[in-house]
């Protein structure tokens, strides 16, 4: 087995071909900044190339999966040029980074798992729903929150959501931006099975993840691109709009008082 650790991310692969990503902020909940964006977009751009990677698991540390982006990090860049809000280039290259993330899960060439225990919200919930596999303990929930701060979804959310449990589910998630709690998350058809707690899901994702890895590479492979290519026909048109609106509204008002907010919270 191989492993490898940042501040942000621990990747390893084993000798079946089972490639993990753990998100490792927990006294962040797993919130996704610089660091672990760019640690996930590479890592599933490198096993993506490996012929010994048949299935990759993405899972969280200390019982969440991610709570979206670390808001702290953005608010930082929001003041650091002595302005009272972001530019277009800064709102722009902030959706960028959250949207290459869902591409480079959608991009692999291999199936992906989420493991999901606890929180995914935001972009954690877009990261989560980009897998093609998805698990959970009974205590997860997904939060499109969004909304409660004066954003939209991004990460290709808009799209991935509505997919799995239709538009009008979907609406509901979107913009009332209220908890979808994993009972609920498997009634609607968006999550593959719920465990008890963390070992029993461990447990679950592991007999999936030696299943899949037993199986032809280029199978997994052709069988994904097929299933996406009508499950997933608008995913690119999804993240160009969410680009568009979500960089409009980074320079909002409304988004610059929600974070003052949180600022004078923390």
């Amino acid at each position: 087995m191989s492993d490898e650790t940042s501040q942000a991310i621990v990747t390893s692969v084993d000798d079946r071909g089972v490639a993990r990503l753990t998100i490792s902020r927990p006294e962040k909940m797993n919130a996704l900044d610089t660091e672990a964006n760019y640690g996930i977009k590479a890592a599933m751009e490198e096993w993506s190339k490996r012929d010994d990677v048949r299935v990759i698991v993405i899972d969280g540390a200390g019982g969440s999966f991610s709570a979206g982006a670390d808001v702290v990090s953005i608010i930082s860049q929001s003041t650091a040029n002595g302005s009272s809000g972001l530019d277009p280039n800064q709102a722009r290259g902030i959706i960028s980074a959250g949207s290459e993330l869902a591409r480079a899960v959608r991009s692999a060439q291999v199936p992906v798992i989420a493991s999901v225990d606890g929180p995914a919200a935001g972009i954690g919930a877009s990261l989560a729903l980009a897998a093609d596999l998805i698990y959970t303990t009974k205590r997860s929930y997904f939060l499109l929150a969004f909304i409660n701060i004066g954003l939209m979804p991004d990460g290709g959310a808009s799209m991935l959501f509505t997919s799995a449990v239709g538009r009008v589910r979907a609406n509901e998630l979107a913009l009332l931006g209220e908890k979808l709690r994993a009972p609920e998350a498997f009634a609607a058809g968006l999550v593959n099975g719920v465990y008890e707690d963390r070992p029993g899901l461990d447990e679950a994702v592991d007999k999936v993840a030696a299943k899949l890895a037993g199986k032809s590479r280029s199978a997994l492979r052709l069988t994904k691109s097929a299933l996406d290519a009508h499950t997933m026909s608008g995913f690119e048109a999804a993240i160009e709009r969410e680009l568009e609106g979500q960089t409009e509204l980074l320079q909002s008002p409304e988004f610059q008082a929600a974070i003052a907010a949180f600022a004078g919270k923390k």
